[in-house]
């Protein structure tokens, strides 16, 4: 029997001691089974196959010290099975019991089974001599096979892949996640770019007709903008842009949503928030925008100003009505002399 197991360790190790470990627990009663091989180099005990074993255990004895107090450990080094049972069991665990896996000449791993605190007691008393017997012959037959360095030198090989793929699956996830936020957003100024500020705006117009809270658009849109290139070079621009940016994140909620509409223009949702109190927002902005740009370069234009058109949606509305509706105010302000803010609703 010790011969035909051996040629099949031989052959095919890994499913060989994944049945041996089925058999094992469907012995005893469904308990959760382990094998670990004597890396003598390391001195450790490797997990080389396991049967119902949770991942957090897998995690947890992939990779055991000869000088630790675990139950394999010490069936390796003494020779001889450790039985934990009830509170000196590992935390979550009912009982365990580690017997050594010994050859003719060593012992080359430990045979263990775990059992869960739901388990009855008489499940697991009186196992350790069948654990023993099934080590002892899974001893023979890897030392008759010769596979226990040549098992521990391969798990070390898959040990150290596996932290290769997960480290680049991580450095993937990393470059994924940089993608996608690169999709949606401006590079220049960081705000939401036009198409992804465009689809949160379709969102929050679903939602404002389930909740029916108000809701206001902000288009604005710095005045004289050519003249801060023509004059100051487009580096003041582009500095110019990044301000109003930064100017407009700070001066409302989290919750708001702002994105850079295209050029110079800008655009603002304000949720929870009807016309009145839009207005106040975006005079807000508009009066204390002059007052942070009378600086150089700025400070040879008389600082920067913008426009704004604020409109509210009304339950009836697309998102390309309240869009409008807000250029219509924008235009107006616009018309009227700039530096200013107009509202209008539906």
């Amino acid at each position: 029997m010790t011969h035909a197991m051996a040629l099949q360790v031989e052959l095919d190790p890994q499913p060989a001691f994944e049945a041996a470990l089925r058999e094992v627990s469907q012995a005893l009663g469904g308990a959760m089974t382990c094998l670990h091989l004597h890396d003598s180099e390391h001195q450790t005990l490797q997990l080389v196959a396991s049967h119902g074993l949770g991942p957090v255990w897998r995690r947890a004895w992939s990779r055991l010290s000869l000088a630790g107090a675990t139950p394999p450990a010490l069936a390796q080094a003494s020779g001889q099975s450790q039985e934990l049972r009830d509170d000196q069991a590992p935390r979550g665990l009912g009982g365990v019991i580690s017997s050594p896996v010994k050859g003719a000449e060593l012992t080359v791993g430990t045979l263990s089974a775990l059992w869960p605190r739901s388990a009855r007691q008489a499940d697991y008393l009186e196992c350790a001599d069948f654990l023993e017997t099934a080590g002892s012959l899974l001893g023979l037959s890897i030392e008759h096979a010769g596979l226990v360095a040549e098992m521990v030198d391969n798990l070390a090989q898959v040990s150290r892949l596996q932290r290769q793929a997960e480290e680049k699956n991580r450095e993937l996830a990393e470059l994924n996640a940089k993608l996608a936020e690169l999709s949606i957003t401006d590079d220049l100024t960081g705000l939401a770019n036009r198409r992804y500020f465009l689809q949160r705006l379709e969102e929050e117009i679903r939602r404002f007709r389930r909740l029916g809270q108000p809701m206001c658009l902000v288009m604005a849109d710095l005045d004289h903008f050519k003249e801060v290139n023509d004059r100051l070079g487009h580096q003041a621009g582009d500095e110019a842009l990044t301000e109003f940016a930064a100017h407009l994140r700070e001066g409302v909620r989290e919750v708001d949503l702002v994105g850079r509409y295209g050029g110079e223009e800008f655009a603002l949702a304000l949720l929870d928030c009807d016309l009145a109190a839009g207005m106040k927002v975006a005079e807000k902005l508009r009066g204390t925008l002059r007052a942070k740009t009378l600086r150089p370069p700025f400070d040879q234009l008389g600082g920067i100003s913008v426009s704004m058109g604020v409109a509210q949606l009304a339950p009836e509305m697309e998102s390309r009505q309240l869009i409008a509706l807000a250029d219509r105010a924008l235009y107006r302000a616009k018309d009227l002399g700039r530096d200013r803010v107009e509202g209008l609703g539906s």
